[in-house]
């Protein structure tokens, strides 16, 4: 078995899979990785199994020491990779050997970096899941000197030239598709207009468990009865303003439900940066 130490554990690097279903009568969020894209590719690329536990950076990589070989794809943000002070690249098939370090730095352009590793790590599975989320697993976030556990490889370099050309969809896209939520249809019709033509900027509010936006749209709605809301939810509050739910978002919720983002469109938002603007596009049939 590998052993990982965490030299560095950049701004929030946590381990993530799918994500944790069948729980919400309990409370329990599904969390999961943010980008299911990124995520499903890095899997992909090593033809591990779907759920294979990653490594989701946020902002700013991490700095890993190997102690076994094995090998690594790294996807999603655009970001300095090193291994040795080498140059590496994303999307590709990375061998590592004993003694290698490899270091992430500050993304450049997006929000989320994947490390998936051959055949996944090997964190305390919790409710059939492996992603971390705090008050269910014993860390919410990896810290200086925590150790992760992997299976070892006598990978020896004969097939590590996999690299995919992955199209760049999630910096420059700027449509977010959408099915309406329940009570959209109770917004006055000049709202409703409004939430589709109208671009909105990502807020600095946001985490693994919301996106907020700058602009505020005017709210002729009641608060209703908690009711169920899941990642992608986008809900109306109060005061106007738009909050959209992520992968570690609460089950139930008592505002307005007034949209949901598809999980392709989850996956965009979750690499935009605040600043950046987004745009509602209502799926046909919708």
């Amino acid at each position: 078995m590998g052993k990982i130490t965490v030299i560095k554990p950049g701004f929030y690097t946590s381990v993530q899979d799918l994500g944790r279903y069948g729980y919400a009568h309990l409370g329990v969020p599904v969390s999961g990785a943010m980008d299911l894209i990124s995520f499903n590719l890095a899997n992909h690329l090593l033809k591990n199994q779907p759920d294979a536990a990653c490594l989701e950076m946020t902002m700013m990589g991490a700095t890993l020491f190997f102690d076994q070989p094995t090998l690594i794809v790294l996807c999603g943000a655009e970001a300095p990779i090193s291994i040795n002070g080498q140059p590496q690249t994303l999307n590709r098939i990375i061998p590592i050997q004993a003694g290698d370090c490899l270091k992430i730095s500050q993304f450049q352009s997006g929000q989320r970096v994947y490390l998936a590793i051959k055949e996944g790590f090997m964190s305390e599975v919790i409710l059939n899941s492996r992603s971390f989320y705090k008050g269910i697993t014993s860390q919410s976030h990896l810290k200086q000197g925590n150790i992760l556990f992997y299976p070892s490889s006598t990978f020896t370099g004969t097939s590590a030239h996999a690299h995919l050309k992955f199209v760049d969809w999630t910096r420059d896209g700027k449509y977010l598709e959408v099915y309406p939520g329940p009570e959209i249809n109770n917004l006055r019709e000049e709202i409703y207009d409004k939430l589709f033509q109208n671009k909105f900027t990502i807020s600095t509010l946001q985490d693994r468990m919301g996106i907020q936006l700058e602009e505020h749209l005017p709210n002729n709605l009641k608060e209703i009865l908690t009711a169920p809301v899941y990642p992608g939810t986008v809900q109306l509050t109060p005061s106007g303003r738009l909050i959209i739910l992520m992968r570690d978002a609460q089950v139930t919720g008592g505002y307005p439900r007034i949209l949901q983002l598809t999980d392709k469109a989850v996956s965009l938002l979750s690499q935009k940066r605040p600043g950046q603007a987004i745009q509602f596009n209502l799926l046909e049939g919708g």
